[in-house]
């Protein structure tokens, strides 16, 4: 039953352990993401590339200020009941 466990479970778990901790990997602050690059574009020497991020970057404000707000739930149906006083005039 061990060698069994250890050739078959073993190596499968090694591996789904493998790709799991290489997405999950912790970076370091500052290595990456949009601060940085923009960074590297402002420090870029041609002009041309500064207006491509500048479009991006306000086409990415205005497509997350159009978001549209999720969708408001329905209100609870009005079930057509007695009401109490209608109950006393009842009896």
């Amino acid at each position: 039953m061990v060698a069994w466990w250890r050739r078959k479970v073993v190596p499968r778990a090694r591996r789904a352990w493998a790709a799991v901790a290489a997405r999950v990997r912790a970076r370091k602050p500052g290595s990456g993401g949009i601060l940085k690059l923009h960074e590297d574009v402002q420090t870029c020497g041609y002009k041309d590339v500064q207006v491509m991020f500048d479009m991006l970057t306000s086409e990415l404000e205005a497509a997350a200020q159009a978001q549209k707000p999720p969708p408001k739930r329905a209100p609870p149906p009005v079930w057509p009941g007695r009401s109490s006083s209608t109950i006393a005039a009842a009896q």
